[in-house]
């Protein structure tokens, strides 16, 4: 009758990585120094950051406001923290940054040839999908760029927004969050004046159509409400959102690693090797 396999002691076990261990720790300090050449490799990665929080109007209960909603357009609205973190995270104001601001030579640094005005593209979007060895970059490249290192997240217990972006160059990043926070206080600016505009139009509109007293009287009350969030919104250092943080200059890198990678991957290389000349006893 065949026994099962034979359980290896912790005192056998000891014995086996001794016998072992100057294998093993070849193997470790091996993988070591290649994960050290890999690392040292890669550049530096600077990160800047900003914290924000939404400025909105304090919420007023009023019947008026009920008359306009009712005639289905719709009222000024405060710019709550989902909006805002909504606002950050489309694709829309990341293409709208990037065109308005020449930032491809600051996000993909010598992949990028400022003579041509040309990207070098990688072997592996060529070999998958199809693209040449250098195009113009365009508002896909700008989200996929925004994919891989801006940063957005929402602390709804503080009612706070953080963001940040990663570049090559420390003062690069801080530019970038910069132009980010600028270009999503146009957009908020550009959404409320329109949506003003519009709307005293339409009340314009139906105070010139209505003979109820009554009915006039609560649309005037909500056309002067539609005048104050037009003055509002072109004070633009007290619209749509507070920065807490500014943006500052970075003077350290975030990325990469280089001391925790090498030696993680140190240990699960001196583990792997524990582990291999286990198998190995069991299998003798």
């Amino acid at each position: 009758m065949e026994s099962g396999p034979e359980l290896v002691t912790f005192s056998e076990t000891k014995a086996i990585v001794r016998r072992n261990l100057w294998k093993i720790v070849l193997a470790s300090i091996t993988v070591g120094i290649f994960t050290a050449i890999w690392m040292f490799m890669k550049p530096n990665l600077y990160q800047a950051s900003a914290i924000l929080t939404p400025i909105g109007e304090d919420n007023k209960t009023s019947s008026a406001l009920g008359a306009l909603a009712s005639f289905g357009i719709p009222v000024g609205s405060s710019s709550k923290l989902e909006e805002l973190e909504a606002l950050f995270r489309s694709d829309d104001l990341t293409v709208r940054v990037f065109r308005k601001h020449d930032l491809w030579p600051i996000v993909f640094g010598k992949s990028f040839d400022s003579t041509t005005g040309k990207l070098k593209i990688c072997w592996t979007d060529r070999l998958l999908f199809g693209r040449g060895k250098a195009e113009v970059p365009g508002d896909w490249d700008a989200i996929r760029a925004a994919e891989k290192s801006f940063k957005v997240s929402a602390n709804k217990k503080m009612g706070t927004l953080f963001v940040a972006f990663e570049t090559l160059t420390p003062s690069g990043s801080a530019e970038i969050i910069r132009h980010y926070l600028d270009e999503a206080k146009s957009r908020l600016q550009e959404e409320a004046l329109e949506r003003a505009t519009r709307n005293k139009r339409f009340l314009e509109e139906q105070i010139g159509k209505s003979m109820d007293p009554l009915s006039r009287e609560r649309m005037y009350v909500v056309y002067g409400q539609e005048v104050e969030r037009e003055m509002m919104a072109r004070n633009r250092e007290q619209f749509g959102f507070k920065i807490i943080d500014a943006p500052r200059i970075p003077d350290r890198k975030s990325r990469p690693e280089r001391a925790w990678n090498i030696s993680i991957a140190s240990l699960l290389a001196f583990l792997a090797g524990c582990a291999f000349s286990l198998a190995r006893r069991r299998k003798v």
